[in-house]
């Protein structure tokens, strides 16, 4: 298709700007054929144009762009970051799981949270520890929900005694996630912390989660 030409060759441009609509361009239309001059997009000089490479990559959803961005991932910008750890978890390959793993550790509260729902996209038990960390300790309570939410989809029940320990997080944000992944993982020890959260959370919507998930415990 022409137009797709069209977009590589903008990718050259001398305008950043024109860099940059081209590269989201691409990640629209979703061609493969634009994979390798997307990749080498994440090398530009604008940080623009690296962040909308790394989106587009992650919309088309091709393997050969796992390595770049990982790379990706040390960016000195942090919204580059922040771009390339939602586009790993789209493609969902394994190899991600490890650099995911340690953009966990980002200084970027915004990379961090990014990163925590990559992992529970791509699902890998091995990062199970290291989110109930982050679902414990985090400072922000963004990333604590991204990494209870994460946990539940992942659903391995060694993070069950920390999920019990989230209920009691200051914000009933986390509480509603980590009461949602319990009952996702569905491990009987976590009955009686639910029923104790679903008669006395200060906040409605924590108690109605905390009581389906205590449903879907029974039911299980």
């Amino acid at each position: 298709m022409p137009i797709i030409n069209d977009h590589i060759r903008a990718l050259k441009d001398v305008s950043p700007r024109v860099r940059q609509v081209a590269a989201s361009a691409l990640g629209s239309i979703g061609d493969p054929r634009a994979v390798d001059p997307l990749i080498g997009a994440l090398k530009d000089e604008d940080v623009m144009v690296r962040q909308s490479a790394a989106s587009a990559l992650g919309h088309i959803g091709d393997p050969r762009a796992v390595v770049p961005l990982t790379e990706a991932l040390k960016d000195k910008d942090w919204g580059v970051r922040w771009q390339a750890a939602p586009a790993l978890g789209s493609i969902g390959d394994s190899r991600a799981v490890d650099p995911l793993t340690e953009a966990l550790k980002d200084e970027d509260r915004m990379v961090r949270r990014q990163a925590a729902h990559a992992l529970g996209r791509i699902k890998d038990s091995r990062t199970a520890g290291p989110l109930a960390d982050l679902a414990s300790k985090d400072e922000d309570r963004w990333v604590r929900e991204a990494a209870a939410e994460a946990l539940g989809r992942i659903g391995d029940p060694r993070a069950v005694d920390l999920l019990i320990g989230a209920l009691g997080d200051e914000h009933y944000g986390v509480r509603w996630r980590a009461a949602q992944a319990l009952g996702k993982i569905g491990d009987p020890r976590a009955s009686e912390p639910l029923t104790l959260l679903a008669l006395k959370d200060d906040a409605e919507a924590v108690r109605k989660m905390a009581s389906e998930a205590l449903e879907k415990l029974e039911s299980g």
